[in-house]
């Protein structure tokens, strides 16, 4: 058992394949034998019952008593023939060998037809003569050498075993080829598989439109790789939007240090200054702790719930550095009948300032962030008076890794990502002036179920 797990899959299938053909040739030449021993067998037989009764056909019993009817064509039948009367006396005999004629002699007296084998070289029949009045006046005996018999046999067992020999060899021969041919697939999928490195995880396995075992290997494997290339594509996409969020937090801080540095602040404007790096980095935590749960692909939507008014607030505030240096004014407009998401109040924040960023670099003066409620939903709305998205496909702006700008191209594809992950979405809806860009949360007491995003776009906006 031991040397059976050292032999390769071709070779465990080969040897499992010749067993199993080793004993049905083994059944059939067995059988094969039986059959032919059980046939000569009969036919030994039969020959002796044929002579008994062309012997029987030569005697007369019609006077009681056995008379010859000598014929020289019977000379040969006379060979292998015995004919005793009544009281044991020989009326007729042929030479033989001292063994032969001792049973002969043993079989003069049977009342009954009997057979008798001797040492697998003769057989002997004697048959009961009967005269008129059903009177017994003799016995035949006649016999038949099994040598012929035997030698048939015995070239049928030799040949039987040649053959199987030979079917054997050939079938594992024959096997050998055929298994190697079978997994030849598996051995280039895994040849392949072997020079396959990190950067190439969008290759896949093709074998064609078969649909046999291999195949369905295939298919699995080729699943397997989809899924291993969608878990590293998020692993990159969150890196870099961790690094996307983090880089205008890291910018105030830096700003702020080498403004203090530059310059001899007084006590109150150093600690403004300490403060406004304290106030930094608490919303550098915030984005790290935002993006690390919704990072958590096994995770259900994040809990906790918020009014919409507070994350349009926060995320406006957090921009307004920026809309400042472009000269763009953004103004809010809270719902008027509250509306409460449910997520949590970061998240949302975090969803919507990408969005609020990508419409003030494209706006010409003017942003607006509004939010309507309508049934089981909350949407805030982002819009500006740019250029608008022209003939773009609203799909290709949530594409990562492309910006008309000059930017990183991450913050819309964030945006969506953080909404899906508490089972909302982000959207892009045509305007007649401008871009509009809605995210749309479920509202608290609404049943809720993850997005997916879809499977892949090219480029978009910002």
């Amino acid at each position: 058992m031991n040397r059976l797990r050292h032999l390769t899959v071709r070779g465990r299938v080969t040897l499992a394949a010749i067993g199993v053909l080793a004993l049905g040739l083994a059944v059939i030449c067995i059988g094969i034998n039986l059959l032919l021993a059980n046939r000569l067998d009969g036919d030994a037989s039969s020959a002796l019952r044929d002579r008994a009764e062309a012997q029987l056909a030569t005697l007369d019993t019609s006077s009681g008593a056995i008379k010859l009817e000598e014929n020289r064509n019977e000379a040969a039948l006379d060979q292998h023939s015995w004919v005793f009367a009544a009281n044991g006396r020989p009326l007729e005999k042929a030479p033989a060998a001292p063994a032969v004629l001792r049973a002969v002699g043993a079989l003069a007296g049977v009342s009954a037809s009997t057979e008798r084998e001797l040492n697998d070289r003769v057989r002997l029949r004697a048959v009961p003569v009967y005269g008129p009045g059903h009177s017994r006046v003799g016995t035949v005996v006649v016999g038949v050498s099994l040598q012929p018999y035997e030698d048939s046999r015995r070239f049928a067992l030799l040949g039987t075993i040649a053959l199987s020999a030979l079917l054997l060899l050939l079938g594992a021969v024959l096997v050998r080829r055929a298994v190697g041919a079978a997994l030849k697939p598996v051995a280039d999928m895994a040849h392949r598989a072997a020079d396959w490195g990190e950067q190439d995880l969008h290759r896949r396995f093709e074998l064609g439109p078969q649909q046999d075992e291999l195949g369905r290997l295939a298919a699995t494997f080729n699943g397997l790789l989809e899924r291993i290339e969608g878990v590293l594509r998020h692993e990159q996409r969150f890196s870099a939007e961790m690094a996307h969020e983090l880089r205008t937090p890291l910018a105030g801080l830096r700003t702020e240090a080498e403004l203090a540095l530059a310059s001899a602040l007084e006590e109150n404007e150093l600690r403004d200054s300490l403060a406004r790096v304290v106030v930094g980095t608490e919303r550098m935590t915030r984005v790290i702790e935002t993006l690390l749960t919704s990072a958590r692909a096994d995770a259900l939507a994040p809990p906790g719930s918020c009014e919409a008014a507070g994350p349009m607030t926060e995320a406006v505030a957090a921009l307004e550095p920026t809309a400042e240096e472009r000269g763009v004014a953004v103004s809010v407009y809270p719902p008027v009948n509250g509306g409460s998401i449910q997520a949590p109040a970061d998240l949302v924040a975090h969803a919507l300032q990408p969005l609020i960023e990508n419409a003030v670099r494209h706006a010409s003066s003017r942003v607006t962030v509004s939010a309507r409620s309508s049934p089981g939903q909350v949407a805030v709305i982002v819009e500006d008076d740019g250029s608008g998205l022209g003939q773009a496909d609203p799909e290709e702006l949530f594409g990562p890794g492309a910006s008309d700008t000059g930017g990183a191209g991450l913050g819309l594809p964030l945006a969506r990502r953080l909404a899906r992950s508490s089972g909302g979405d982000v959207v892009a809806v045509p305007a007649l002036r401008g871009a509009r860009f809605e995210l749309r949360l479920p509202m608290v007491g609404k049943d809720r179920t993850r997005s997916e995003g879809p499977g892949s776009h090219r480029r978009r906006r910002g």
